[in-house]
C-alpha cells in the first residue's frame, strides 16, 4: 500500500498532536465539527494514506472516495462506515445536547491521566 509524502503541515500536525494533548483536544474538537466528508480527508491525511490507498484497503474504488471527500457528495451509511473502518475510526451518530456531557467526560479523563502520570513520576 502506497503512502502519500508526509506535508510540512501534516508533520506539524501529528508532532504537535503526539507532543500536546491539549492541542491535540483542541485540533479535533474542530474537525469534529466539520462535514464528515472534509474529516474523511483530514484523517485519510493524518494516517499519512493515498486516495488510492485507501482504496485498496476499503476496497472502494479511488474515483468512490475522491466523490465522497467533496462536500456535494451524498454517500451511502455502509459506505461511510468502510472508509472509516480503513482509517482506523466510526462513523457516530451523537444528540447535540449530549456533545457538551461527552466533552465534560473526556476532559476528566485527561485530567486523571494527567494526576495519575504525575503521581507515579513523584514517587
Amino acid at each position: 500500500m502506497r503512502k502519500r509524502k508526509e506535508s510540512g503541515l501534516d508533520k506539524f500536525l501529528r508532532e504537535s498532536m503526539e507532543e500536546d494533548e491539549e492541542f491535540k483536544s483542541l485540533f479535533l474538537a474542530q474537525v469534529k465539527q466539520l462535514p464528515i466528508s472534509t474529516q474523511l480527508r483530514v484523517l485519510r491525511n493524518f494516517r499519512g494514506l493515498s486516495q488510492a490507498a485507501l482504496s485498496k484497503k476499503t476496497r472502494i474504488v479511488q474515483p468512490e472516495v475522491a466523490r465522497i471527500e467533496r462536500a456535494d457528495a451524498n454517500p451511502k451509511a455502509r459506505t461511510l462506515e468502510r472508509m472509516a473502518k480503513g482509517l482506523g475510526a466510526r462513523v457516530e451518530i451523537v444528540p447535540e445536547n449530549v456533545i457538551p456531557l461527552m466533552a465534560a467526560q473526556q476532559v476528566r479523563a485527561q485530567g486523571e491521566d494527567y494526576f495519575d502520570h504525575i503521581t507515579v513520576r513523584a514517587r
